[in-house]
C-alpha cells in the first residue's frame, strides 16, 4: 500500500500538530509506502491513481482546505483516510450540524447566529456561550464569551463579528459535565472509544471554567482529563449510542469525534470535528486509546481500517 501525507507548508518541526504527522509517517512507514507533501497547488500532479490520502493539512481560516482535499480525491476516484468531503463542509459550520442533528432527533444547544447585519433566530435565555461558526481550536472563545444577558451577548457577538469578519453563534450553554468522545473504523467495525471528561476545576481562580483557546493553549497541564469518564452504565450506554448516531447522520467514516455536554441525563451534542488531532498522548483520541490499553499503533490501524 502507497500512502501520501498531506500536511500544510510552513509550520515548526515543533509544532503540536506535526507531532502527529511524524507519529502517524512511523506507523505508516511499517505498512508501506510513504510520501509526504505539503499542500500547495502543484500536488495534484504529484498524486497517482492507487495512492492512499491521509491529510493533515487544515490551511488558513475558513478557507475549508480539509473538504477541499477529499473534494479532489473523490473527484479523481483516489483512495483517502477520513470522512468525505461533505462531512468536512459540514461539520465546519456549527450551524449546519447543529441543523441536520436537531433535524435527526439529536439533543443540541438552541441558538441565534448574528450574520453582522442582523441576529437571526431567536437568541436562548442567559446563559449564552458566543463563538464563530466556522472556527476550531477554541479560537474566537475567550474570557468574555460566557454571557449572563442578551444584551452583553449581542455586544460580544458584534465584536467578535469585527474582528473575525464571519458569522458568530450565540448558543444556550449547557451547565453540566463536558465530554468528548471519539469514534474510529466503520459500519459493523465502528468502535466508540471511552469518553473523556474534561475538568476545568483545577484551574487557577479567575480563569474561564470552558474550553476557551487560552484554556486550550496556556492550561492544558492543569486541566483534569477523566477517561474513561466515570459515567454508569445506563448513562454511559446513552452517550455511546448518540456518538455512534452522530457518526452516522454526518455520514463520517474512519475517525470523528463528538463533543457533548450532559446536564441531568439529557446528553447534547455542542460541536462535530471530522479531522480530531493525532497527536500520541496529547490528543483527545490517543488518550482514549490508552485508557482501553491500547497503543498508538492500534489507533491509528483502526483509522485506516487494518484488521484486528
Amino acid at each position: 500500500m502507497r500512502f501520501v501525507i498531506i500536511k500544510d507548508g510552513g509550520r515548526s518541526p515543533n509544532d503540536v500538530e506535526m507531532r502527529g504527522v511524524k507519529a502517524v509517517i512511523n506507523v505508516l512507514n511499517e505498512l508501506g509506502e510513504v510520501r509526504v507533501f505539503d499542500f500547495n497547488l502543484s500536488l495534484i500532479e504529484k498524486l497517482k491513481k492507487d495512492d492512499v490520502i491521509f491529510n493533515f493539512a487544515e490551511g488558513k481560516r475558513q478557507d475549508f482546505l480539509q473538504a477541499k482535499i477529499t473534494a479532489i480525491a473523490e473527484a479523481f476516484g483516489m483512495r483517502f483516510i477520513g470522512s468525505p468531503a461533505y462531512t468536512h463542509y459540514l461539520c465546519l459550520d456549527k450551524v449546519a450540524t447543529k441543523a441536520l442533528l436537531k433535524a435527526y432527533g439529536i439533543l443540541t444547544p438552541s441558538g441565534a447566529v448574528f450574520d453582522g447585519k442582523e441576529f437571526v433566530g431567536d437568541i436562548p435565555a442567559p446563559p449564552i456561550m458566543v463563538k464563530p461558526v466556522a472556527e476550531g481550536w477554541g479560537i474566537g472563545i475567550e474570557s468574555d464569551s460566557l454571557c449572563e444577558d442578551v444584551e452583553t451577548a449581542k455586544i460580544v457577538a458584534r465584536k467578535r463579528f469585527e474582528k473575525f469578519k464571519e458569522s458568530i453563534l450565540l448558543e444556550k450553554y449547557i451547565q453540566g459535565t463536558e465530554l468528548t468522545v471519539g469514534l474510529v473504523g466503520n459500519s459493523e467495525n465502528l468502535e466508540v472509544l471511552p469518553p473523556l471528561e474534561i475538568d476545568f476545576s483545577n484551574l487557577p481562580q479567575g480563569v474561564e471554567r470552558y474550553y476557551s483557546q487560552k484554556v486550550k493553549e496556556d492550561y492544558g497541564a492543569q486541566t483534569i482529563y477523566k477517561c474513561p469518564a466515570p459515567l454508569d452504565y445506563e448513562l454511559l450506554k446513552k452517550v455511546k449510542e448518540v456518538a455512534r448516531k452522530t457518526f452516522n447522520f454526518v455520514k463520517a467514516k474512519d475517525f470523528l469525534r463528538v463533543d457533548m455536554r450532559i446536564s441531568g441525563n439529557q446528553i447534547y451534542v455542542i460541536e462535530v470535528n471530522s479531522m480530531p488531532g493525532l497527536v500520541p498522548e496529547y490528543s483527545d483520541l490517543s488518550k482514549m486509546a490508552t485508557a482501553m490499553s491500547k497503543d498508538y499503533r492500534w489507533l491509528i490501524e483502526k483509522i485506516i481500517g487494518v484488521r484486528h
